[in-house]
């Protein structure tokens, strides 16, 4: 921590109120105060001016001190606040199961302790996944494959309905229809790789991709292979999965959901995109949903599936079986023994820097969350979430959150009204579609009424003997709920699809046109009822702000006020807005990366972007028309409100960040990386030039400022 100096009383010295000088301000003693206080007060680097660097001026101490634990990626605030939730979630599935509680609730507890049990997952061995791979038609690599046998769609029906490898080629799922969301519809979408597709597209030489290629023969090992046979099989299937990348859709073209949204009648589908999908589809659903010729169908990307037509032709069939079952192993070996778990650990290290695997209660917490990596996770969030709110949860939370989402929206509505951009009959019909936002604050009430725990696992039994199969069991639970609910209308408001509340994040939904705060989130540092209110409305504020935006994003403003994808939008008004949108692309594909010397990419994360920004000037506003002095902070009198807002504001975002995840994270990840949160949207901002006093022309004061709400 470095206090401060001689520059900051020069400079800073005097509370200021959008640059006025004020009157001396009483100051909060309580511990809330004091705790939050000490906290920003550790996390500043004075010697920084906040006009050139605010990320380093309100987080540098943080940074230059902060540790991460060998087994973490980064140390910010998300991350504290996501442990903590860990670590009340391990007290509540530790508990042994009672008889007289709910049967998810054991089921919970069973699944974690059977996870927890290594030594009896070591003593199985591979035993487990072998049944599979055999059932499933054979692993070439291993010797037990017959070509003139092995049929691409019949693999892929069987691995199905294991639930491994099933999105090796495609995805099939059931959702809403984006046009008419009172309605399911089956999606058929490109594949899920084992690697970012950024990087297979760079071929077999790339480091990363030679790393990718050592697990996988080491897996295949481990599973009885030769190693020599692995290596010569293997590395075919790895040029066929490389291929397969470059067919994929990039993430920049996956923003237009119009060129997306491609409906095909099932008798259509097999002519054109290749394959029986008649038989292939009515052989995974359930038996009481029968399809008619005329089932439509959503093909998002009709592209890739031409050319996985040909692609498939232009390998061979062994090749091809290789393939489809390492991604079937890559599903299960984290579930096998721990040797295996110690090599895939051994890879994430090289990806994302880590040093070794979680402890194994973290590992057995993400599989029975539903958080877990791959498609082998349990889905009983909604078990757990119950009882995390009746243990753990401050109920009154609900009530003062709410009141600031609505506060909140109540602004985003007056923001749109002075919009001189924006043509009446759009600007009438956007200040309409934040009146009908549907608000899912802290947990659905359902979530304390055991009968209707029991209601939504109606007919789930897991396997009590072992972890391996228990999670089957669950997947194709899950796989089948969903199934059944393709010929149900859709009720948006349903409890069920929003009973995951055991988490710290939140989230904006398009189809509903609906935002989610769950409980995880409604904690310190994002929320706490015991502190001034400019620190709830600078970083729970921002952050509803920042989920209302979204519903005006790049991909939010293609939905309506119904969540159904349609063009309210006057032409000439959308066509400024891309202008608006453009000037922050531009913005943040010219950051670039000191640690990583990588330029941001501000295609993909441009909808975050566009969310940070007004997000904060949301909670700002909001903030302000309260019209009220409020105490300041113990051992940070010089700051005042105003200016305790943006520090209060940019301290979510401190992290300290291993170089290797960096490098992930503005490879792939549509949220730039934390820096450049707090850089971009503070520089557009005139009220932080305000009060910090920051010259026009000042790094964090430019004359070119972008913003679009």
């Amino acid at each position: 921590m470095k206090h401060p100096g001689l520059f900051l009383v020069v400079l800073f010295g005097l509370p200021l109120n959008e640059g006025k000088r004020t009157t001396a301000k009483p100051i909060c003693k309580t511990d809330a105060c004091k705790q939050i206080g000490n906290e920003i007060l550790s996390y500043l680097d004075t010697t920084v001016n906040p006009c050139d660097d605010f990320y380093r001026f309100a987080c540098g101490g943080f940074i230059d001190t902060a540790e991460i634990h060998s087994d973490q990626v980064d140390n910010s605030s998300f991350s504290q606040v996501g442990l903590k939730v860990d670590e009340q979630l391990k007290i509540i599935v530790s508990e042994p199961p009672t008889e007289d509680e709910p049967s998810p609730f054991r089921s919970l507890k069973r699944l974690f302790s059977l996870c927890m049990d290594e030594e009896k997952l070591d003593a199985r061995g591979v035993g487990p996944a072998l049944t599979i791979i055999k059932a499933a038609g054979g692993w070439p690599v291993l010797g037990n494959w017959k070509r003139k046998r092995w049929n691409i769609l019949d693999t892929y029906i069987r691995l199905r309905k294991f639930m491994v490898g099933q999105d090796s080629l495609f995805q099939i799922n059931v959702v809403e229809d984006i046009r008419h969301n009172s309605r399911r519809i089956i999606q058929v979408d490109q594949a899920s790789l084992g690697l970012p597709q950024e990087l297979l597209v760079e071929g077999p030489n790339n480091p990363t991709v030679k790393e990718y290629f050592r697990l996988m023969v080491d897996v295949a090992v481990m599973f009885g292979a030769k190693r020599k046979t692995a290596m010569n099989q293997l590395r075919l299937s790895l040029y066929f999965e490389i291929e397969l990348a470059k067919i994929m859709t990039v993430k920049e073209k996956r923003r237009d959901f119009n060129r997306m949204y491609n409906i095909y009648k099932l008798s259509d589908m097999s002519a054109e995109l290749c394959w029986n999908w008649g038989s292939l589809l009515q052989r995974i659903l359930p038996e009481s949903i029968s399809l008619k010729r005329d089932e439509l169908i959503h093909v998002a990307e009709v592209e890739y599936m031409k050319k996985l037509k040909r692609l498939k032709q232009s390998y061979p069939k062994k090749v091809i079986a290789n393939y489809m079952m390492w991604h079937a192993v890559r599903n299960m070996m984290t579930l096998l023994t721990t040797e295996m778990r110690n090599r895939y650990q051994n890879f994430k290290n090289i990806l994302w820097g880590t040093k070794k695997r979680q402890p194994r209660w973290k590992e057995c917490m993400d599989i029975v969350s539903g958080l877990s990596e791959g498609p082998l996770s349990s889905d009983l969030s909604s078990a757990l979430s119950s009882l995390y709110l009746r243990k753990f949860f401050d109920r009154t939370s609900k009530r003062v959150a709410s009141k600031m989402v609505e506060k909140i929206r109540q602004e985003t509505s007056l923001l749109i009204k002075e919009l001189d951009w924006m043509d009446q009959q759009t600007r009438k019909r956007a200040e309409y579609k934040v009146s009908q936002i549907v608000q899912h604050i802290g947990y659905p009430d359902e979530l304390t009424d055991n009968r209707k725990i029991e209601e939504l696992y109606n007919g789930l039994v897991l396997n009590k003997t072992y972890f391996f199969e228990a999670c089957f069991d669950m997947d194709r639970w899950f796989d089948q709920y969903h199934f059944r609910k393709l010929r149900e209308t859709v009720n948006q408001s349903d409890w069920k699809t929003h009973s995951n509340v055991a988490i710290a994040n939140a989230w904006y939904n398009p189809i509903e046109n609906s935002i989610m705060f769950p409980a995880g989130i409604l904690q310190s540092p994002f929320f706490n009822a015991k502190v001034p209110m400019y620190i709830n409305f600078a970083r729970i504020g921002t952050v509803v702000g920042h989920e209302i935006i979204h519903g005006f994003d790049d991909k939010g403003s293609q939905f309506d006020f119904r969540g159904n994808l349609r063009n309210w939008w006057d032409r000439e008004s959308r066509n400024k807005f891309n202008n608006k949108k453009q000037c922050m692309i531009n913005q943040y594909n010219a950051f670039k990366d000191t640690r990583t010397q990588l330029y941001l990419n501000g295609v993909n994360t441009q909808g975050e972007n566009m969310a940070d920004n007004a997000g904060l000037k949301l909670a700002y506003r909001a903030y302000k028309r309260m019209k009220r002095m409020e105490a300041g902070l113990p051992n940070l009198e010089q700051y005042n409100n105003d200016q305790l807002f943006m520090l209060s504001a940019a301290t979510l975002w401190c992290s300290r960040t291993r170089l290797e995840a960096l490098k992930m994270s503005i490879m792939q990840d549509v949220h730039s990386p934390k820096e450049f949160r707090v850089k971009g949207s503070f520089a557009n901002m005139p009220a932080f030039a305000r009060a910090f006093q920051c010259k026009l022309g000042a790094p964090m004061n430019p004359h070119k400022k972008c913003f679009v709400w």
